[in-house]
């Protein structure tokens, strides 16, 4: 538990020093820690880290990330910090992953207002992801799929690509998929959440 506290400092200036690299593909994202790679032993063996990758194989492109998520981050955070500084980017790809923070705090109405709001002002083929499986017996997970079927009825209303990583988690659920504090995701776990992104990006990039 102390060294995923001890990460995230860490994981933040990894992803701040990516930011400025060059690069001819700009890979922009938002959302919260799981999108910094906490639980991961290293910052680009997290899901966006993996994603850059196969981005970079797929289209022979030199991949630049931006990565403006932030540990602990809920939709509100994600509104008020995150968004505005979209203006500063132009991504060739741009991926949202948030509430498992707001699932913690779970408010039904007040997260469908948020997410709703954030989906309105985001360009159109975002993809955005619902919320994972919070596994059985360790978390109730009533709360996540409420949150989900939210993100699922904004992304449909507002032209958003969704990520069903709630489904694709629970059906390859395993104790092995969590990091120490049985919440982030670990190595493994976090491929199956870049196979779960890579189901949506992947035709995206074939058809530009």
């Amino acid at each position: 538990m102390l060294e995923l506290k001890a990460n995230i400092g860490r994981y933040a200036d990894y992803w701040r020093s990516q930011a400025t690299a060059s690069g001819n593909f700009t890979y922009v994202v938002l959302g919260d820690s799981a999108a910094q790679g906490l639980g991961a032993s290293k910052p680009q063996l997290g899901y966006v880290g993996l994603l850059a990758k196969q981005i970079a194989q797929t289209t022979g492109k030199q991949v630049r990330v931006v990565n403006l998520s932030v540990s602990g981050a809920q939709t509100e955070d994600v509104i008020n910090k995150q968004l505005p500084e979209l203006k500063n980017y132009k991504p060739d790809l741009l991926t949202v992953e948030i509430g498992a923070n707001n699932v913690t705090h779970w408010d039904s109405a007040l997260f469908s207002k948020q997410y709703n709001q954030l989906a309105q002002a985001l360009p159109a083929g975002t993809i955005v992801a619902n919320v994972p499986y919070f596994g059985g017996r360790i978390r109730l997970n009533t709360q996540a799929l409420a949150a989900s079927e939210i993100i699922a009825q904004a992304a449909a209303t507002y032209q958003l690509k969704l990520v069903d990583l709630q489904a694709y988690t629970h059906t390859r659920q395993s104790i092995r998929n969590y990091s120490w504090d049985l919440f982030h995701p670990s190595n493994q776990g976090y491929k199956n959440w870049d196979a779960a992104f890579w189901q949506v990006i992947q035709p995206t990039l074939v058809s530009k």
